[in-house]
């Protein structure tokens, strides 16, 4: 399952193009936590005995998380320093 997800993501990278999109961006979030994933499952069977599997997969996972979380960041100081707002704000009644 996780490879069949991997290819379409991956197909959706490749089909997005526009580094900017956030289409774009969060395929690539994601295909770097199912590596992460993919490399944790097969520590975890012994399929693979580099170094230490089990960390390795824990250090793919932050770096997803630290691309994430720099990708949102990057996106809200420009979208301030452009004037455009990220959501519309709320409407009463």
């Amino acid at each position: 399952m996780l490879l069949i997800a991997l290819g379409i993501f991956a197909w959706l990278t490749t089909r997005s193009r526009n580094i900017k999109s956030f289409q774009f961006q969060i395929s690539i979030f994601i295909l770097i936590w199912m590596t992460g994933e993919i490399v944790d499952l097969l520590g975890e069977e012994g399929v693979v005995e580099l170094f230490s599997t089990s960390e390795i997969g824990v250090y793919v996972h932050v770096l997803a998380m630290a691309m994430f979380s720099a990708m949102l960041w990057i996106r809200f100081y420009l979208s301030g320093k452009s004037g455009k707002r990220i959501a519309d704000a709320l409407q009463e009644g």
